[in-house]
């Protein structure tokens, strides 16, 4: 199977969660032999060497925006449908490619299915106007939660009967291993416990609420650290809160952390603190569990979906502060619930949350995308 998918961006160094799937789906299903064709601004970092990927360059030099997309994606399609051929248009973004894609295959009445992926959706009142008329014309919807889903139905009130939830997938590196001796002197952590926060530092994560509860864990447990792994627009602010309310002695803010120190990152924690309002998969979630840390996280999204309240760690109301403190301080409270916890959690990975699970399902998609178009539209 050969697909093409014009692209905002698969960086080998990224803060988001959504290039990072991007990425590491696209590596791991050229490696399963699919070819793909890639579409990406003159500039933009892909990583190398990768069997059965081809890069195209958009005509122009620096990133897409959602409103210049549909002058330069189509014809960037054209011109590989003409130099190389595909089975499958691949749509990443609803916005950015979507409106740009479907109307590359009408204008130039291209004879391919074209398979949309989907996050999650933020509040916008383009929502209506472009990504429920992408995802109604989509001939076969991924989405990596029953979340996701949902929320295409009952807020944009779109249709569903064509979507696959498949959920994402983690890499085996995030695993159980000692913590690295340089980064626990780089943070002073040594022989404390350690909580973990890891993701973007961006409004819909609830960092604040974050900094509000960890004020109150210190109460109980003093000799404890909070380490918040990883850059973004909130992250001088949070640094600023953290100072009036003298908690800089107690919470370490890394910025951005490389790929290749990620794993470890996860490994200086004794437990995972997640209290993000809006996620659409968790990845972060997924990665503290395969690295064998219990999880309290917020009830919003998808989270639920992957941590299991009271088996792999808890799941707390973000209007309920409180909640969250209390089950900080019974894990850090107890060695056996945190491993108890941890090794369910890394048995729910190995069940649903492997890279080659999601790599299987997602090709299923889009084969049975294929079989589907032809069926109705035979070649001549």
């Amino acid at each position: 199977m050969r697909i093409c998918t014009p692209h905002c961006g698969i960086a080998p160094e990224t803060t988001s969660g959504g290039e990072t799937y991007e990425r590491e789906l696209l590596v791991r299903l050229g490696r399963a032999g699919v070819r793909c064709e890639i579409i990406l601004a003159r500039g933009k970092p892909h990583p190398e060497g990768v069997p059965n990927w081809t890069v195209h360059r958009f005509a122009i030099g620096r990133g897409l925006r959602w409103y210049v997309a549909p002058l330069v994606v189509p014809p960037a399609i054209k011109r590989v449908h003409v130099a190389a051929g595909f089975d499958l248009l691949r749509v990443h973004s609803l916005r950015y490619i979507g409106p740009g894609t479907l109307w590359a295959r009408r204008r130039y009445r291209l004879d391919v299915p074209v398979v949309a992926h989907h996050h999650h959706l933020d509040p916008s009142p383009l929502n209506g106007v472009i990504e429920k008329r992408v995802i109604d014309a989509s001939d076969r919807v991924v989405v990596g939660s029953e979340f996701a889903s949902r929320q295409l139905r009952e807020e944009l009130g779109a249709r569903t009967d064509h979507v696959s939830v498949v959920y994402y997938g983690v890499d085996a590196k995030f695993a159980p291993r000692p913590r690295r001796a340089d980064l626990v002197a780089r943070y002073g952590l040594d022989g404390r416990p350690v909580v973990l926060f890891f993701g973007g530092l961006k409004p819909r994560k609830n960092l604040f609420l974050l900094l509000e509860a960890w004020a109150q864990v210190l109460q109980r447990q003093p000799r404890s650290r909070l380490v918040v792994a990883g850059g973004g627009p909130l992250l001088d602010e949070l640094r600023r809160r953290a100072e009036r309310t003298g908690l800089e002695a107690s919470v370490t803010f890394t910025g951005y952390v490389p790929e290749a120190e990620k794993a470890d990152h996860f490994n200086l924690a004794d437990a995972f603190f997640f209290p993000s309002a809006m996620e659409g998969f968790g990845l972060t979630v997924a990665e503290a569990m395969s690295s064998g840390l219990p999880v309290v996280a917020s009830d919003r999204g998808s989270i639920p979906e992957l941590v299991a309240d009271g088996e792999t760690g808890f799941v707390c109301d973000p209007g309920e502060p409180g909640r969250f403190v209390e089950r900080l301080l019974s894990l850090l409270g107890d060695g056996v619930l945190r491993e108890k916890l941890a090794r369910a959690g890394r048995e729910r990975v190995e069940r649903l949350f492997r890279w080659e699970r999601c790599v299987e399902e997602t090709r299923r998609v889009y084969e049975r995308a294929v079989e589907e178009w032809r069926r109705r539209s035979p070649r001549q």
